[in-house]
């Protein structure tokens, strides 16, 4: 039985079944241009830590750089891969002291991190610091909390009483039709796979 499932090319995911939410939380590890990292990693079994580290050893060509937050709520098991795998956490300035712990280092709007992965900062969203990862030659999105795909194939926000204003929080999606992509993957539900920003653009028309 595998753990993670290699849903495109270099790029594997594993779920964690939240009770709460009744939908899945995703956390990707993705290895692209001699570099990988991991993004918003939801719990692990053992087992599935040890498929993990199997996976990292087999892509040791291409050795994992850091572990890459989209916002202060998906830490979730971040800091315990830290200390397993020895590699540092990344998070937007805005939301580092939100963390219960210190991040190694925090990133801006409009930076290019590791495996070309582009920081697209978003405006009025559950946290301050709330950005999506463009990896811009393969058109995908890695998303947050800004969007979530409870019903497969749909997007939609989280609940209105996680925004200050709901409102100001989708219109700021907007900056995405101005993007050329094609996959979102989502930390919190179903991805998208093609055909994502004209799933988009409904949803905001």
């Amino acid at each position: 039985m595998s753990f993670l499932q290699e849903l495109t090319p270099g790029i594997h995911r594993w779920s964690e079944y939240s009770e709460e939410k009744r939908l899945n939380f995703y956390g990707y590890y993705l290895v692209h241009k001699g570099q990988s990292v991991i993004i918003d990693p939801p719990e692990l079994s053992d087992d599935a830590m040890h498929e993990l580290r199997d996976l990292i050893k087999a892509n040791s060509a291409s050795p994992l750089k850091a572990i890459l937050l989209t916002n202060v709520h998906h830490e979730r098991i971040s800091l315990k891969l830290k200390e397993a795998l020895a590699v540092p956490i990344y998070i937007h300035e805005y939301d580092k002291e939100l963390l219960d712990f210190l991040p190694d280092k925090t990133f801006h709007d409009n930076e290019t991190l590791f495996c070309g992965l582009k920081t697209i900062h978003l405006q009025d969203q559950k946290s301050p610091g709330e950005t999506i990862f463009f990896l811009e030659d393969q058109k995908k999105l890695f998303v947050g909390d800004a969007l979530i795909g409870k019903v497969p194939g749909k997007l939609n926000l989280l609940p209105s009483e996680k925004y200050s204003d709901i409102h100001k929080a989708k219109e700021a999606l907007r900056v995405l039709k101005s993007y050329d992509f094609d996959c979102l993957l989502l930390g919190d539900g179903e991805p998208i796979l093609n055909g994502a920003k004209k799933k988009l653009e409904e949803f905001l028309d």
